[in-house]
């Protein structure tokens, strides 16, 4: 294997979105942007809704929605031994990126219409809970209301621009 390489696997509770090898891994985390490369320090962290974009051996960029999660980098001998690739495992690499995510998409399997559908769904219920509501409102109903169309809205945008850049 290419020096530089090393092991990253990306999975849901429903499925493995991408196992094998990588030359980087980018995502973000609460304390801002990470780019992980071969012989990164370990760590275990957090991963907020944003664009994960891997880049394979073979120069192919694959990009994901992940709506947050956590992120593990381990740096043990033999830490991405086991992994999935083509032609077999990949022995002796020393730097393996677990990301676990609640719910992510491949860029290419992104649903844009129910996206574009549930942006403007999210649209219309955030007209209808911002148009009435005064400062200093103390309908904590309507607060939990607003802020999970508040998600909802940025759920779909996210799909929508990763799908997006895909496209390009």
């Amino acid at each position: 294997m290419a020096d530089g390489v090393f092991g990253v696997e990306i999975v849901t509770p429903e499925q493995s979105l991408l196992a094998g090898g990588a030359t980087s891994v980018v995502l973000a985390t609460s304390d801002g942007a990470l780019t992980v490369l071969d012989g990164h320090t370990p760590l275990v962290g957090d991963v907020v809704p944003g664009e994960v974009r891997v880049e394979q051996p073979d120069g192919i960029l694959t990009r994901l929605a992940v709506h947050g999660g956590f992120v593990q980098v381990d740096t043990s001998p033999g830490a991405a031994a086991g992994l999935a690739e083509e032609d077999g495992p990949l022995p002796g690499l020393s730097t393996r990126v677990t990301l676990l995510a609640g719910v992510a998409e491949l860029a290419e399997e992104i649903d844009v219409p129910r996206a574009e559908l549930a942006r403007e769904t999210a649209a219309q219920r955030l007209n209808e809970l911002g148009g009435g509501r005064g400062p200093g409102s103390e309908d904590v109903e309507e607060d939990v209301e607003l802020a999970e169309a508040e998600r909802a809205m940025a759920r779909a945008e996210l799909r929508l621009a990763v799908a997006a850049q895909s496209a390009v």
